[in-house]
């Protein structure tokens, strides 16, 4: 995006020759009532001391060291136009994270059944140019990273994407007056489909170029965990800047999560992290681009901290993790192409939990190429 230029005004010094006759103005070209969306990708990934858990399909655990699989095969159909509006979402998806074993597509328990093959469906209801109210399965408010690959500048989403929630079920406000954005949600949280959690964002958009956002998510303390994720009753905070630079786009974030006590879940006490993320992206011209992101996410509880929720990395109470991915990236037209490369290193890991044979690696290096078309 670029800011537009103010266009200075040039004193006149003579008498000015009399206007001619306006040009008829163009019509704007009306919003369609319906549109039809869609994007297919594949991914074919190569991993250097694979995950030693969390490959569902594997006898052990133990990731493959190779995988090809279907990054997106998706269709979304939306009413554009009128008071009340909607928009679906259907087909399968793949989520690859930095760090963390790739599943296939459509693996129970992973990918495509996390959130099933409708993973969003709303309907809006558009009161005035200000207000819109929401309900149905929407993607969260929280993070710089949206849920499937081609909506992202990286092919692998990152280590803050992990800990946030991806998808929800609720009903949300949404208000805009000028420069500033509310959104406020009452949802089931971490998609646990039982309990309830508060969701908002804040966002004030001073010019074209920038963009500050708060987001945060307000579960209930004895909300339980369920397969998208095993810790539900945290609470989140992010702190979101995009910021233009001529063809070069940054977008920093800080994320604090705080889970409260919980004896009922196992949570003998309350435990926080913290993620630091730096997202870029220079766009060389229409065609040709250059994204990439570097991580610090740290647990703050101890290594010989046994309550269940005291790791939110995925690699052991204590755990440290940092990593970095460069994508570059070709488009013509509807069609795209992808090469990653991304690396993680981790510390105070529980052996086990992390990279190569026994999980006792403390780095993994991952290659990537992806392949698509959006329509």
């Amino acid at each position: 995006m670029t800011a537009l230029t103010p266009v200075a005004l040039r004193a006149q010094t003579q008498t000015p020759a009399p206007s001619p006759s306006p040009a008829p103005t163009a019509n704007p070209t009306p919003t369609p009532a319906y549109s039809l969306h869609g994007a297919f990708s594949l991914y074919s990934a190569h991993t250097n001391n694979v995950n030693a858990v969390g490959a569902l399909d594997t006898p052990t655990g133990a990731d493959r060291t190779s995988r090809t699989e279907i990054g997106n095969a998706l269709a979304t159909l939306t009413k554009n136009t009128g008071a009340l509006q909607f928009s679906v979402t259907v087909g399968a998806y793949a989520l690859p994270v930095i760090g963390q074993s790739l599943n296939t597509t459509t693996q129970d328990s992973a990918n495509s059944t996390l959130f099933g093959y409708i993973p969003l469906a709303n309907v809006s209801y558009v009161a005035s140019p200000s207000l819109t109210v929401t309900a149905g399965k929407m993607a969260a408010l929280l993070g710089q990273e949206s849920p499937f690959t081609y909506q992202n500048l990286n092919i692998q989403r990152g280590l803050g994407f992990n800990a946030e929630p991806t998808i929800s079920r609720g009903v949300r406000a949404t208000y805009t007056q000028g420069k500033f954005t509310g959104n406020l949600e009452a949802n089931d949280g971490y998609y646990t489909g039982s309990h309830r959690a508060v969701e908002g964002l804040l966002g004030w958009m001073p010019s074209a170029n920038t963009n500050l956002q708060f987001a945060f998510i307000a579960p209930g303390a004895g909300t339980p965990g369920n397969v998208t994720t095993s810790i539900a009753n945290k609470s989140e905070y992010d702190f979101m800047l995009t910021q233009q630079f001529g063809k070069l786009q940054v977008l920093p974030y800080l994320l604090l999560i705080h889970s409260p006590a919980a004896a009922s879940l196992g949570f003998t006490s309350s435990e926080s992290a913290a993620g630091a993320v730096m997202l870029a992206n220079y766009a060389f011209n229409d065609r040709y681009s250059l994204a990439a992101r570097y991580e610090s996410f740290t647990n703050h509880s101890g290594t010989t901290d046994t309550s269940a929720n005291a790791d939110f990395l995925g690699y052991g109470p204590g755990s440290r993790a940092t990593t970095w991915t460069f994508t570059p990236a070709y488009k013509m037209n509807a069609f795209f192409v992808r090469a990653e490369l991304s690396g993680v290193q981790a510390t105070n890991f529980t052996p086990g939990l992390t990279f190569g044979p026994a999980g006792k690696n403390s780095t993994q290096t991952r290659a990537l190429l992806e392949l698509g078309a959006q329509f």
